[in-house]
Parts: structure tokens; sequence; C-alpha cells
């Protein structure tokens, strides 16, 4: 399984009803990347989506903003909208349910503030190393990792992201594509997420992978 480095973010959250548990066996994760509109900040993002009105009908578990911040590759968006679903029931309903909605505005809207690609890529996310703690901490860091699988299995990317979490402390995830996005050839590849409790935690983490100098050499198969 051939791993390369491809981003790290700050992930910031926000939650709308009901919660979203990462005990749930599959998570439906509803993805979109996006551009912040000239004169808005990545603040005015947030703070614009948390003053958002859901509903309970309409209403993902959690959402994350997995803001840019030292991306590797052709990456040209300042940030991930990440909707995150208990099931892919739930997610259909929630949808069919926002389309539905009566039309008009209130104040700013989220495409004041930010212009998200019309394509729209739809995973499933598998928890090896669930979030621990509460509440969810508002602003932290992620990195996200490229797994080109090479006849590995999702089962086999997960275990991986479990030692992975488990290494630095964190929680680990795996998102493998179903559709939508990017085109890619199906199951040849997943993205494994590691979320760290705080921006001191990976600081904290990163300094032990360094200074750990009987490491062996991981060249172009970085695990962080």
């Amino acid at each position: 399984m051939k791993i390369s480095l491809t981003g790290s973010a700050i992930v910031v959250l926000f939650l709308g009803p009901p919660s979203v548990s990462a005990q749930t066996n599959v998570l439906a994760n509803r993805a979109r990347a996006c551009n912040i509109n000239a004169g808005y900040s990545m603040t005015d993002v947030v703070e614009t989506a948390r003053n958002f009105e859901w509903s309970e009908e309409t209403a993902p578990g959690v959402v994350i903003f997995r803001e840019a911040v030292a991306v590797a590759g052709d990456f040209e968006y300042d940030f991930v909208f990440d909707a995150y679903y208990p099931s892919y029931v739930d997610m259909t309903e929630k949808r069919v349910a926002f389309r539905n909605r009566p039309g008009g505005r209130n104040g700013r809207v989220f495409s004041d503030v930010a212009t998200c690609t019309d394509n729209t890529w739809i995973s499933s996310v598998r928890f090896a190393t669930p979030p621990t703690g509460s509440p969810i901490p508002e602003v932290s860091v992620a990195l996200s990792t490229l797994c080109e699988l090479n006849g590995a299995t999702v089962a086999d990317a997960v275990t991986l992201a479990g030692t992975i979490g488990q290494n630095l402390g964190a929680s680990a995830a795996v998102a493998s594509r179903n559709f939508g996005g990017p085109r890619v050839p199906n199951g040849s590849s997943a993205e494994i997420r590691i979320f760290f409790p705080s921006s001191t935690d990976f600081g904290a983490a990163l300094d032990r992978v360094q200074q750990n100098t009987s490491a062996p050499n991981q060249q172009n198969q970085n695990s962080v």
C-alpha cells in the first residue's frame, strides 16, 4: 500500500442536530471543495455557517471545514466542506428535505462568503480510532494521506489508520469514495484522516516523531 502525504488542515467543526457518533460503523460523508469569496475570511465562513438555521429535517450530524494549510499536489481550493451523516438513508432524507425547503433568504448566506464546486463527492467513513473526550474541539489540526491500495483493501487501510492514530495519540478514520468528485478507479484508493484533540497535541506528536531517531526511513511511505 503506497502512502503519500497530501495535506494538513485546520479543522473547524460545528454541530447540527442530531449529532453523529464516531461509534457508528460506517458514516456517510458528503464533501465539496470551496474558495472564500473576495473580501471575506475563514472566520466569516465559519460564522455564517454557524448562524445557519438547520432544521431537524435537514441537518447533517456534524459539519467540518478542512481549511488548507500545507497541501501537496495541485489542490487549488481554500477549504473542503465535509458533512457527515449517520447513514446513507439519513443523508438521502436530509438532502431531499433540504432541496425542498422554502425559498427566500434572511441576512448573509453561505454563497455570499464562499463559492463551492458543483462536483460533490460521496464517501463512506470508517473510524479506526474514534475521537475521545468531550466536547469536540471547535478548532484543531488534521492530517490527511491518500493511499493507493494496490491490491490492499479498505479494511487494510483502517488497520493502518488505527496504528497511526495510536502512535500519534489522535483519532483516525478512513474515507473510501463511492461516487462523485474527481474521477478515480473504483476501489483504487482510500484517504486516511488523522484528527488531533488540539493544535498543541498535533505539535507534540510531530515533535515526538522527529525526535525518534531510531525510526526506519519511510521515504515515499510517509505515515504522518
